[in-house]
């Protein structure tokens, strides 16, 4: 399959990947984006683009017309200077939706987040960011087009958050951790989430949800250990100490302004503890996803 293939947020981590992936299997990929930095990132990876600094309806309808679907990653993981999870992500959510059915496309594929099922069930699934996450999903279900939606556990590859941070800990010999580690996560890797979403684009049942997680559930703690394994193949830092930060600790420099640059929804993210099934995501791929293993050695620098 192939044709043309619209990519809102198409300069950051998984728009990236998707795009160079998506190029190099025939796809025109136009990447909607807000600057002309972001427009570089694009086109460095084999697409097109838009430049739209203020979203409109009648100009991303025009950048849309002629797209097979639309992919929505222009979201945003905390309200930081000024923008709310209402109006770059409820908000946003309905501007794509409008303009999508103005140019005539038929299907959207959305990131959400893999607490949002547990919303009101679990505490660190409660809260503004899964609501609203939720909230677009439900916006885009009623939107009477294809709704194919990713919720998303950590997503792991060069230049990741996750992987950075913690090497950069391990290279100062001192790692912390919250709490005892136990909490658990299921990271996939950024080449098969980019995959995941080509092969959605041909898949015939709509509505669809697919937990994007990775083959293998893993603590926190569990997870340094595999890293610090990775590393040290790769030749890098990788013998340090654990510095134990109590959850309550955490919480509260959350709040105060940062846990290690990260705002309280975002540290809900980490400590959420929740993993899924991947075999429906296997099954979509037609293939395994990438191991654990090969997906931190990616994130870190290795082949």
């Amino acid at each position: 399959m192939s044709g043309r293939l619209a990519v809102a947020g198409a300069n950051g981590f998984v728009g990236r990947s998707l795009v160079a992936l998506a190029a190099g299997q025939g796809w025109d990929v136009v990447g909607i984006v807000r600057s002309e930095p972001a427009a570089r990132v694009v086109e460095d990876a084999g697409g097109r683009t838009v430049v739209l600094g203020a979203w409109d309806p009648e100009p991303l309808a025009a950048a849309f017309v002629g797209a097979r679907a639309v992919v929505h990653l222009a979201q945003i993981g905390a309200e930081r200077a000024g923008s709310t999870y209402e109006a770059a992500n409820v908000g946003g959510s309905r501007l794509l939706i409008e303009a999508a059915r103005r140019a005539g496309v038929g299907r959207i594929v959305y990131f959400s987040g893999l607490g949002v099922a547990r919303y009101g069930m679990s505490r660190r699934c409660t809260n503004r960011y899964f609501l609203s996450k939720l909230a677009c999903e439900v916006e885009i279900y009623r939107s009477g087009l294809e709704a194919v939606v990713f919720r998303p556990s950590y997503i792991l590859g060069p230049g990741d958050g996750l992987v950075g941070g913690l090497l950069a800990q391990m290279a100062q010999r001192r790692v912390e951790r919250p709490g005892d580690g136990s909490f658990r996560m299921q990271p996939v890797g950024v080449s098969d989430a980019a995959a995941a979403v080509l092969a959605s684009l041909g898949h015939a049942t709509v509505p669809v949800v697919f937990d994007l997680v990775g083959p293998e559930p893993v603590s926190f703690e569990r997870l340094l250990e595999r890293l610090a394994g990775v590393a040290r193949r790769l030749g890098r830092p990788a013998d340090f100490a654990i510095r134990e930060v109590a959850l309550g600790e955490v919480d509260r420099r959350a709040a105060e302004g940062g846990y290690r640059g990260l705002l309280p929804d975002e540290v809900d993210c980490l400590l959420c503890d929740e993993v899924s099934d991947h075999h429906p995501l296997e099954q979509l791929l037609g293939r395994p996803l990438l191991t654990l293993d090969a997906a931190l050695a990616r994130a870190a620098g290795g082949p």
